[in-house]
């Protein structure tokens, strides 16, 4: 029994996947089990373009799109031409606003695109979210293209592999939407201007995004990473786990009759769902039974807020990946010390239903955020033996970017420790994505030996505090960085009006 459509259709578009026969070498697309040229008796080889570079090899805008796809109005669409493999396949231009007037598409011929994952359409408010990789950017826009060189996972194996270690981080990646806004007045509780989703985007394009970008760094093959966790309070479905779309998208796990031997869950924490997952991602990679040896943790959140709220001047959208291991050669900082603390505090709630958060009355700062923050900063300072001057950067959760800068002014710290991390001006509240951005931040201008405070804070309410030391390896993996600041100063970042992005932000 062949399976339904709709899945027959992800495993070809998440990857874009095709055929190719060993014979002649045409390729096909969708795959065929067998070439019209070689027939019956041709042998057919999978490949996949979802890390590959195409071009642009026709195009056409279109003016007036079909009901399931009006929430873009008017997109560019085309053919794309993968070179290596000599294949053509449909796809749109994203991230990319046609302008009103008459457009010479020619000028966009023969640019190279990159794939991107996300949304095309939902059936409706009740029905699936249809995801594809036939999306594509302009390599020379916002994105650029990275080269993706995995260890076999042959090669990899435990065996030919060096020592075990101390767990900690072994790679990350950052998302940030190329889309902005900014803040009127400005400096709306020190937030200067935030990030917002693309039409077609959502939490899970962001995680895939992330964790995309997480592999490439740490050169790991996704086929060791065994756990997947992600932690959002904005998730598409309320039943329905964007962890396994992440895993399948990217292969995470040993593939398996179009399935992996992987696992994971989607958390709720409000905006430490995810850096909760942190120790518990470190203690499975040093855990024998559990057989892996890599986890990968993401926060990510289109981070909601009602129009005319105070919130929704400081709400953005994104999300960060982390991957967790415990070989010597290949962590880039340990963790080393971790304090949670956790209370009944409901300062910042969404009932089940509701579409939008609201705050319970004066809990928000304090004894909410100031209480449950600080708190586990000192408890942390003091496990482990350190003073705020053996800290070099602090990561604190940032609802905005004063809470986070006064509550590690109260504990001892100075404003070159905190400043690095508060990216938070620049790209608003990530919600889930929050803290850990703010801790990629400070991994990318980072020293071998600095030892980094990160602090989370969920409403509810609860902090975990954590102290990472930076290792050696960081620098071998520099260059495979796109960084926070990177995508913060891009010159190819676009602004929008206020209308606009009420609008992205409700369909996504």
């Amino acid at each position: 029994m062949s399976e339904p459509i709709t899945r027959r259709r992800i495993l070809i578009n998440y990857r874009i996947r095709a055929a190719k026969c060993l014979g002649c070498g045409r390729v096909y697309f969708p795959p065929k089990s067998f070439c019209d040229i070689e027939g019956r008796k041709s042998r057919m080889r999978e490949v996949d373009h979802f890390y590959e570079q195409g071009t642009l090899l026709s195009g056409n805008v279109i003016r007036g799109p079909t009901k399931k796809f009006a929430y873009l109005k008017s997109f560019l669409s085309g053919i794309i031409h993968f070179q290596n493999d000599n294949l053509k396949v449909p796809g749109r231009i994203t991230d990319y606003v046609p302008p009103p007037e008459e457009l010479d598409v020619t000028e966009f011929i023969g640019k190279p695109v990159v794939p991107r994952f996300r949304k095309i359409y939902t059936d409706g408010a009740r029905g699936l979210i249809y995801y594809s990789s036939l999306n594509f950017s302009f390599e020379d826009d916002y994105y650029p293209f990275q080269e993706y060189q995995p260890a076999s996972s042959s090669s990899s194996s435990s065996s030919k592999r060096g020592d075990k270690g101390k767990p900690g981080i072994v790679g990350y990646g950052v998302y940030l939407p190329k889309f902005r806004i900014k803040n009127a007045p400005p400096g709306a509780q020190g937030v200067l201007e935030r990030t917002l989703p693309f039409a077609d985007e959502d939490t899970t394009t962001f995680a895939v995004e992330a964790g995309k970008r997480a592999l490439i760094h740490s050169a790991i093959d996704g086929a060791m990473v065994k756990k997947c966790f992600i932690g959002s309070e904005s998730a598409p479905y309320a039943v329905n786990p964007s962890m396994s779309t992440v895993s399948q998208v990217l292969e995470l796990g040993e593939k398996y009759e179009g399935g992996f031997f992987s696992g994971g869950v989607d958390a709720q924490f409000a905006c430490k769902a995810a850096t909760d997952l942190f120790i518990d991602a470190a203690a499975l990679v040093a855990y024998p039974t559990f057989g892996g040896e890599y986890v990968m943790v993401i926060g990510a959140d289109n981070s909601q807020a009602a129009a005319g709220d105070p919130l929704d001047y400081t709400v953005g959208a994104g999300g960060t990946a982390f991957i967790f291991g415990n070989r010597k050669e290949e962590v880039i900082a340990t963790l080393d010390c971790y304090v949670p603390y956790t209370s009944d505090t409901p300062d910042f709630y969404r009932r089940d239903g509701a579409k939008y958060p609201q705050h319970g009355g004066r809990f928000t700062g304090i004894p909410a955020y100031f209480k449950h923050v600080g708190t586990a900063m000192r408890a942390a300072l003091k496990l482990s033996g350190l003073a705020p001057g053996d800290i070099q950067y602090v990561a604190n959760h940032a609802p905005n970017a004063k809470f986070p800068y006064q509550v590690a002014k109260d504990e001892g710290f100075s404003r070159e420790q905190i400043e690095p991390g508060l990216v938070v001006k620049y790209i608003g509240n990530l919600y889930s994505g929050s803290c850990p951005t703010a801790l990629a931040a400070v991994l990318d201008i980072a020293e071998p030996g600095d030892k980094i405070l990160m602090t989370s804070y969920g409403s509810g309410a609860g902090s975990d505090a954590y102290v990472f030391t930076v290792t050696d390896e960081i620098e071998r993996r520099r260059e495979k960085l796109i960084t926070v600041k990177e995508q913060i100063e891009n010159p190819h970042r676009q602004y929008v009006d206020y209308s606009t992005y009420r609008r992205w932000k409700e369909s996504s």
